[in-house]
């Protein structure tokens, strides 16, 4: 019985061992697939959106070239479009203040390293001090915030041309797309196999798609400069008035 039992636990000592060799390898296999399944689907999802943009045909040229427009003038814009740019903080105290002590030189320095809108509307100002107008001083002073502020609403266009061309070149694709799919059944002369459409069908559908994902995200951020901007201009106006009020009380002097 012994030697029996010796036998047995010798058998099954090296079957042990390979089972857990075998179960470390399946494991190890296993771990492999798994840290090279992520990879591949990123893989596998890139291809389909090169894909798409090749089944899209030409239009998704143009396409692809508006949403690097509309990109970069919403980028720009959003960076950009600051109230420290406009109206920067503690600057109307600072110029009041040296503008009561007859310091001018002053003030047009610090004018030119602020660099502002409200700054160049103070230079503006500055250029009519001789004037005793009120009015006057005032329309030269509102009439450049103006100016200053078309320019940066004009700067804003390009977005809302993208917003409203995007989807427009989508529809162009959409018809080119079905076109195709007409002229394939006029040149087959019936309906047949469906999958000698899916080609012109899916032309339509990827390029109306493609041009409401640019057009989308544009309008939002046009809309959301156009608010900023309007919220700032309220501010310059505010600020412009309060200057010229403190201009006029010094020139009257």
């Amino acid at each position: 019985m012994v030697a029996v039992s010796a036998d047995v636990s010798f058998a099954q000592g090296p079957t042990s061992e390979v089972d857990s060799a075998l179960s470390g390898a399946a494991t190890n296999a296993l771990l492999a697939v798994d840290g090279a399944a992520a990879p591949a689907e990123e893989k596998t999802a890139m291809d389909q959106w090169i894909n798409w943009c090749v089944q899209g045909g030409r239009t998704m040229i143009f396409l692809g070239a508006l949403s690097i427009l509309g990109l970069g003038c919403a980028l720009e814009r959003v960076c950009h479009l600051r109230l420290k740019r406009i109206v920067p903080e503690g600057f109307s105290a600072k110029i009041v203040a040296l503008w009561r002590d007859d310091k001018i030189a002053e003030v047009r320095e610090e004018c030119s390293k602020s660099g502002s809108m409200l700054a160049r509307v103070v230079e503006t100002m500055l250029e009519h001090a001789g004037s005793n107008d009120y009015q006057e001083v005032k329309m030269f002073a509102e009439d450049k915030a103006g100016r200053e502020l078309r320019l940066e609403n004009r700067k804003s266009a390009m977005l809302a041309t993208v917003a409203t061309l995007s989807p427009l070149l989508g529809l162009f694709g959409t018809v080119v797309g079905l076109l195709g799919a007409f002229t394939t059944v006029a040149a087959v002369g019936e309906m047949g196999d469906p999958a000698i459409l899916a080609d012109d069908i899916s032309k339509a559908l990827i390029t109306t798609v493609a041009g409401l994902a640019i057009s989308m995200p544009a309008l939002f951020v046009y809309n959301l400069i156009k608010t900023r901007l309007n919220l700032y201009a309220v501010i310059l106006e505010e600020e412009v008035s309060d200057l010229v009020h403190n201009l006029f009380i010094k020139i009257s002097r």
